[in-house]
């Protein structure tokens, strides 16, 4: 196993944004992407986090991401349309906000879709806008088949994420960001490269049956959390951030971190509502009810009492590997 070294995440961010600038993307494309990376390797989310400076790196060298696409959007009414162009989904993402927070303003609720983009890492980073709008906001992605529901020999779905956020008067807002598989791919190959195994209930072989060995469940299929309440989960993420937004099927989409195929143009559909067309003031008591009912309870909802990290241990090699490609 890689020594770690300490990292600040401003550290992070500069040399991933270098790296990504350096194999093609914008300034503008690669700001967001590596602000996320950062975020998500100083927050612990390491499947998020600096694994996928090298990976995005390769890909945009393999044509499968245009690191100088250029994002369009369009509003419909309460619906906002935004097409990634074959690029990053944070930039992508990050044009269809503001319009997508004024449609809710406007409306009291709205929606954004997002076609023909890419791997959108931690959800949570796209609905925190929303939240500290005074929205509430839910995200949802596909990404290419990983996932075999119950019963199924071969992958169906992807990891499916999702995200939801929902402000909180005087502390940060409510937020849960999860993958609807047991686990995520990235963990998988982590174990792997480690040596390690995985525990049972994570992943089948190609025949459909239980292994804890992650190189021959990266084979076969990741299984999903919840058995067949988690694939029923997946199954409204493809509908509605996949069909609903005119991106390609996980089953159609190509690899977020292989050579095969061409880009693999999933999508993102984002819902933003504004309390205040609902029960109004109602709602903020009722949240900062469940924020103190959970504390008394000595839990603490998701998302809440997050503090801004210090330096951050990260693999060695890996980091050598970030600052050689920047």
């Amino acid at each position: 196993m890689s020594p770690t070294i300490r990292v600040t995440p401003a550290e992070i961010e500069r040399a991933v944004g270098a790296a990504l600038i350096a194999h093609g993307a914008t300034e503008a494309n690669a700001a967001p992407v590596a602000s996320a990376i950062a975020r998500a390797e100083a927050g612990g989310n390491r499947v998020c986090g600096l694994f996928y400076a090298p990976v995005f790196c390769e890909q945009m060298q393999l044509g499968k991401v245009d690191g100088r696409a250029v994002p369009s959007v369009e509003r419909r009414d309460g619906a906002v349309l935004v097409d990634a162009a074959s690029g990053f989904a944070h930039p992508a993402i990050d044009a269809g906000l503001p319009h997508l927070i004024r449609a809710a303003r406007d409306l009291g609720i709205a929606a954004m879709a997002v076609r023909r983009s890419y791997n959108a890492l931690a959800l949570g980073r796209h609905v925190l806008p929303l939240a500290d709008s005074g929205l509430i906001g839910l995200c949802l992605s596909n990404a290419p088949a990983s996932v075999a529901p119950p019963g199924a020999r071969r992958p169906l779905f992807g990891t499916n994420p999702l995200a939801f956020a929902a402000p909180v008067a005087g502390g940060p807002p409510i937020l849960i960001d999860q993958s609807l598989s047991a686990v995520t791919r990235t963990e998988m190959i982590l174990r792997k490269n480690r040596g390690e195994a995985i525990p049972a209930g994570w992943a089948q072989d190609r025949e459909g049956r239980p292994t804890t060995d992650p190189a021959i469940g990266l084979e076969g299929s990741l299984l999903p959390a919840g058995g067949q309440k988690g694939a029923n989960l997946s199954l409204i993420v493809e509908i509605l951030a996949a069909a609903l937004t005119g991106a390609r099927l996980s089953i159609e989409a190509s690899g977020f971190s292989n050579s095969e195929g061409g880009p693999p143009h999933v999508g993102q559909f984002l819902l933003a509502i504004d309390p205040d067309c609902f029960a109004g003031h109602r709602v903020a008591a009722a949240l900062a009810d469940l924020a103190t009912g959970f504390e008394q309870a000595g839990v603490r909802l998701p998302g809440r009492h997050r503090t801004e990290p210090g330096p951050v241990a990260i693999d060695a090699d890996l980091w050598a590997r970030v600052l050689s490609l920047a």
